[in-house]
């Protein structure tokens, strides 16, 4: 139905987008932001909280942005986030203002893919972190003949620093994760260099999604050291990452990079028998930190219940065959995550009737509340002392003393 309240409006919308086309000429160039000008990952603060930390900036990227505005070039920032959840200082527009970026404009895909939203505004040069918005660009390519795009990778004009951050991945049962190198085919430790503007915490996570193609979260500074290898001498930050997979689902979901050969997850006594000598500095300063650290870290190893073992390849047998005949089960939806819940539904795991009820069950029960009520303790404890020692990467996502001043280099002297 036609409303002539809509009609003013409307015209502007057809207008500013007629305008949009009209820039179609090399002159609209488009900026991821999350990991592209501001970096950041999900993380837990010492208090156990999950917040999103800061992860430093790509000064490149920043550079380029003035450069493009200061030729004339129509600049805008395109992001995958939900608009309806912006808020406070960490919205993309507060961030763009306290650095002091001027664009064009900002749009948000509420989670879609860029690529239509590129082919709309003109753009013909985009930066972006995230290979699946390059694949969806190439696809659209295809669609439409007159997208003529060129899309980068905001690191490949990035310096590295001579700084590293190196740690040691824990898995969901307690087990401690290692590499090794290509090149020489000795254990490491997980992680690399420094990218210049980066943050020390952010550069071992986004190093461990890198060589090994998993992501972890809680991130824990242990210490930094200076140390020498060919001759060069570099702060060295160690860290402990989590991530939520067992020792048993690694193998489906670890992605070496080419730098890397193997990797092997076990206890502390098990990497410091299987490396014996042929390991890096970086790998025993990491296990030793780890090691002295432990209890304070709340790392003390713990053994895999029953239940938990081959967790993915039971669920996946179980409720993962949606549509096949020997469910009898035709038309349901098939499952395709796989990751333990965090608590299961009712019903799920066990066979027995749901109202038959036998004294071993509420043992187990009365066993598991003692043992909770324990583990709640001790982690109370954990964190009044985790406190103290949290050290410079202690702080919450978006932690401004960065632009009000010289940043700090991560060091944690």
């Amino acid at each position: 139905m036609y409303n002539r309240e809509m009609e003013v409006p409307m015209k502007k919308l057809f207008e500013a987008m007629s305008e949009l086309k009209d820039v179609r000429n090399g002159k609209v160039v488009t900026f991821d932001f999350d990991n592209t000008i501001v970096k950041s990952f999900y993380n837990k603060s010492a208090q156990g909280e999950e917040i999103y930390q800061f992860g430093g900036v790509n000064k490149e990227i920043i550079k380029k942005i003035a450069l493009f505005k200061k030729s004339g070039t129509t600049v805008f920032v395109v992001t995958a986030r939900d608009n309806g959840l912006e808020e406070g200082d960490s919205s993309v527009e507060n961030l763009l203002r306290r650095l002091g970026i001027e664009v064009d404009g900002i749009f948000y895909t509420n989670g879609s893919t860029k690529a239509q939203k590129l082919y709309e505004l003109g753009s013909r040069l985009h930066y972006d972190d995230d290979p699946k918005e390059h694949e969806s660009i190439k696809t659209l390519k295809q669609a439409y003949p007159d997208f003529e795009i060129e899309v980068k990778f905001p690191d490949e004009m990035a310096k590295d620093i001579d700084e590293i951050a190196k740690g040691i991945v824990v898995t969901a049962d307690g087990l401690f994760l290692i590499a090794q190198r290509s090149d020489s085919f000795e254990w490491d430790s997980i992680g690399g260099h420094l990218i210049d503007g980066e943050e020390a915490p952010f550069a071992f996570w986004r190093e461990t999604k890198e060589e090994m193609g998993i992501e972890v979260s809680n991130v824990d500074w242990l210490d930094t050291m200076e140390t020498t290898w060919k001759g060069v001498t570099k702060p060295s930050h160690y860290f402990v990452g989590r991530t939520d997979l067992s020792s048993t689902e690694l193998e489906n979901e670890i992605d070496l990079q080419w730098e890397l050969a193997d990797y092997f997850c076990g206890t502390l006594e098990q990497i410091w028998k299987k490396c014996g000598k042929n390991m890096t500095q970086n790998l025993k300063n990491a296990l030793e930190l780890v090691d002295k650290q432990a209890e304070l870290l709340d790392l003390t190893e713990r053994k895999m219940f029953p239940h938990e073992k081959n967790h993915k390849a039971k669920k996946r047998r179980i409720i993962g065959l949606g549509g096949s005949k020997t469910t009898g089960a035709k038309g349901l939806e098939r499952v395709k995550d796989f990751t333990r819940s965090k608590s299961a539904p009712p019903g799920f795991g066990v066979l027995e009737e749901e109202n038959e009820e036998t004294p071993t069950k509420k043992i187990k029960i009365k066993i598991k509340q003692e043992l909770d009520e324990k583990k709640k303790r001790k982690k109370k404890k954990s964190k009044s002392k985790k406190k103290k020692k949290w050290g410079i990467y202690g702080g919450s996502y978006w932690d401004f003393s960065f632009l009000d001043g010289d940043s700090s280099d991560g060091g944690g002297e």
